[in-house]
């Protein structure tokens, strides 16, 4: 699992304003993601991840507890039967596609 870590820069007066570290832009929220992680060969969906969300760029910053809870996720082997649910998702192939075009 690959997650960028970054810290976000804050100004100091009376009220921080926390800033994108991507983009610079203060249009920041606190928002519930979901991101999808590689474990082997099975793609896994985690919900309810709680992030820090640029309205800008969209960039996500997760926070050294997320971190934590991730790793242990990860750590269990994302056990199938903890899923919440499943999800079906089709599969594409980029060469597909290039040798599509090459035929036209």
């Amino acid at each position: 699992m690959t997650q960028r870590i970054v810290e976000i820069e804050i100004e100091t007066e009376e009220q921080p304003v926390a800033r994108c570290s991507n983009c610079g832009s203060s249009d920041i929220y606190e928002a519930r993601v979901r991101s999808a992680f590689w474990h082997g060969d099975r793609l896994v969906v985690v919900e309810d991840i709680p992030a820090v969300v640029c309205e800008n760029c969209h960039e996500q910053y997760f926070d050294d507890s997320a971190i934590v809870v991730l790793d242990l996720l990860r750590g269990d082997g994302f056990p199938e039967e903890k899923a919440r649910r499943e999800l079906r998702v089709p599969v594409f192939s980029f060469s597909d596609r290039i040798a599509s075009q090459g035929d036209a």
